[in-house]
């Protein structure tokens, strides 16, 4: 037989493996493509065709399916390679040198590459209409167009690319270590590893200690990132207590002769099963735990919404008259307010003085709106940054010591009288794009006298704001239409002046962050059903590589009297580690880095901590039913095959 014949025989009979390596790579890579397509669509990432709370969920989402591809595909080429690695020592004993080896596995990984790269895309071409139109079920795309974009494909397979390169470089690497003994013996063999013994476990624990310490010591509003550092140092402390995990449990079964005993086979067996699986438990209590932290922290966000909007729009509805810019009259102000869903209950407006980009305001104009007693003294100012301090925004705003006015008398520099950090009225967009201070009503009025661009806040009320969105949409109506009738564009774009010269409402930024929340719910949730099918994947992939080993390990049991029962016994104890422990790390990792974290900045703790646990609890409830399904298909067949009955 030569060695095409040979080579024909091996990849015959092993076409499953194949075939689930070549699958895993091109539904990775459709996946990704599909994503990165709404990513980079032009009009989705425009923030006057979709809000920019809305496309910005796209952002976290597209890092954790980047660290999940790259993951995923060394681990599964990786795993590949290593099941060749039998095939590859028995063509050294047939006289075949390291050289030829490096050019088949060149070879077939170049080849699966390549067509999985193209598979994928193919796919993702055919699945990223499917995907745009869930989408667009979740939020309103009716003005953003679906478009294909060449980047996607380029990114996309220059990065698949590039992963494949790196994998393939480090396996080809490895072969300078390649010994006969040492491939045949491959597949019996727990992964050799310099990480052993019972010492790492501990220094595992103490990193544990260390992040924890971390996070409480270091974790504040404006120095959040700590938690991703102290995620960082909590996955090599795991991966650790992974490695050691087996010494720790032969130890523990050691000090009773009878426990060590009853549990010999398990023990030696869960050793094994460790040695070959940690990387496999690493990577998904990293994928689960980053998915299981992001997915709650968007059901909180989802929670919050309504709290936010009226912490952000103090008034249900405001906006500006400047620049002979939104003076409709009263009377067809008041046509649309007296005609809504619900009753008006006050109209204030509030006097400023335009000097672009700074607003100037009167202090006794401020008290007056505000019912605040703030006095500046002539010659001084007050900063005011209208900002929600709950969020933590007050400490990264900087105050100016001094500002310089231009008066009939000449240049006047006024000093600073401290700051006011406080949502007095809304996040108007020509309001916030520049600087904002309030002065005593000499300095006003000289202003006044030089200065006659005045800008007028409105600010209006109703009974409910929750049924003012017609009334808020008919605004917007009659001042683009006033705007488009009576004065020319600023932008040179209708859309792009309508945003800056709409309303800011309470009802509107409601509406808006439910779309984002939906969105992110959605996002996550199909990132997070992805992590558990992935996962599935690999916990397969890994069970597949060992298939022949375990028939020949229930094989010899079967022969030394083993019945059925004790052997569906001895089958599912090592799976159900496999299955639960990532899981039951990532729920405790992410519950508690996403608490803490609420808890810091929100102040809550109670309802974080609800809403994490149900989220675990769905991915462990979809864990449990594929285990379920998984090891009673798996047990019928190696009692079958031990020539047992079920």
């Amino acid at each position: 037989m030569t060695f095409r014949r040979m080579a024909f025989q091996i990849f015959k009979a092993n076409f499953r493996r194949y075939l689930l390596f070549f699958l895993c790579s091109s539904f990775t890579i459709m996946i990704f493509f599909s994503y990165y397509m709404l990513y980079t669509n032009p009009q989705f990432n425009n923030p006057y065709e979709v809000n920019g709370m809305i496309s910005s969920n796209l952002i976290a989402p597209l890092y954790v399916i980047r660290v999940f591809s790259v993951l995923l595909i060394i681990y599964a080429q990786t795993t590949f390679v290593k099941f060749r690695k039998s095939d590859f020592g028995l063509f050294m004993v047939l006289g075949m040198s390291t050289q030829n080896i490096r050019k088949i596995m060149l070879l077939e990984n170049g080849l699966i590459a390549i067509i999985s790269i193209v598979t994928g895309l193919v796919a993702g071409t055919i699945f990223a209409p499917l995907f745009y139109m869930i989408v667009s079920q979740v939020i309103d795309l009716e003005n953003v167009s679906f478009t294909l974009t060449l980047d996607s494909y380029l990114y996309t397979a220059l990065f698949f690319g590039a992963v494949y390169v790196i994998a393939t470089a480090g396996n080809l690497l490895l072969t300078w270590r390649y010994s006969i003994v040492r491939l045949l013996k491959e597949r019996r063999t727990a992964d050799r590893s310099l990480i052993h013994g019972k010492l790492p476990g501990f220094i595992g624990i103490a990193l544990l200690g260390l992040a924890v310490y971390d996070l409480l010591s270091h974790l504040t509003i404006n120095n959040s990132n700590v938690i991703f550092r102290s995620m960082a140092i909590t996955m090599i402390g795991v991966f650790l207590i992974l490695s050691s995990l087996g010494d720790w449990v032969k130890f523990s079964l050691s000090r009773s002769a009878k426990s060590y005993h009853k549990h010999m086979v398990f023990s030696s067996d869960l050793s094994y099963k460790l040695g070959r699986s940690r990387i496999i438990l690493l990577l998904i209590t990293i994928l689960i735990t980053f998915s299981l932290f992001l997915s709650s922290m968007v059901l909180f966000l989802s929670n919050e919404s309504q709290e936010t909007a009226v912490k952000h729009n103090p008034y249900q509805i405001a906006y500006i008259e400047a620049f002979g810019k939104n003076q409709i009259s009263e009377e067809t102000l008041n046509k649309i307010v007296n005609k809504g869903e619900t009753p008006l209950t006050s109209h204030r407006v509030l006097e400023y003085i335009e000097l672009f980009p700074t607003k100037v305001f009167l202090d006794q104009n401020i008290n007056t709106l505000s019912g605040s007693t703030y006095k500046v003294e002539q010659g001084h100012f007050l900063n005011l940054a209208l900002v929600d301090q709950s969020i933590g925004d007050a400490n990264n705003i900087s105050e100016m010591s001094t500002y310089d006015i231009e008066l009939a008398s000449g240049k006047k520099t006024l000093l600073s009288q401290g700051s006011i950090v406080s949502m007095l009225f809304n996040q108007v967009p020509l309001l916030i794009n520049g600087l904002q201070i309030i002065v005593s009503e000499q300095d006003y009025t000289e202003l006044k006298a030089l200065h006659p661009e005045i800008g007028q806040l409105h600010l209006l009320n109703f009974k409910d704001w929750k049924r003012t969105a017609d009334i808020d949409n008919k605004l917007n109506t009659a001042l683009a239409q006033y705007n488009k009738d009576n004065t020319d564009t600023w932008y040179g774009d209708d859309r792009k002046d309508a945003f800056a010269f709409g309303t800011v409402s309470r009802i509107g930024e409601f509406t808006t962050l439910k779309q984002a929340n939906q969105f992110g719910l959605f996002l996550f949730a199909f990132v997070g059903l992805l992590f558990v099918v992935s996962s599935a994947v690999v916990l397969h992939f890994s069970i597949l590589m060992e298939l022949e080993r375990e028939k020949t390990k229930y094989r010899k049991l079967a022969k030394i009297g083993m019945t059925s029962k004790e052997a569906a016994k001895m089958i599912v104890k090592p799976f159900r580690l496999l299955f639960f422990l990532p899981y039951v790390l990532s729920i405790a990792f992410a519950t508690f880095y996403f608490v803490y974290m609420a808890k810091v900045i929100n102040h809550k703790a109670l309802e974080p901590l609800g809403l994490s646990l149900m989220a675990g609890g769905l991915y462990l409830v979809f864990q449990l039913f594929f285990y379920l399904l998984y090891t009673r298909a798996y047990t019928r067949k190696m009692i079958a095959y031990m020539g047992l009955d079920t």
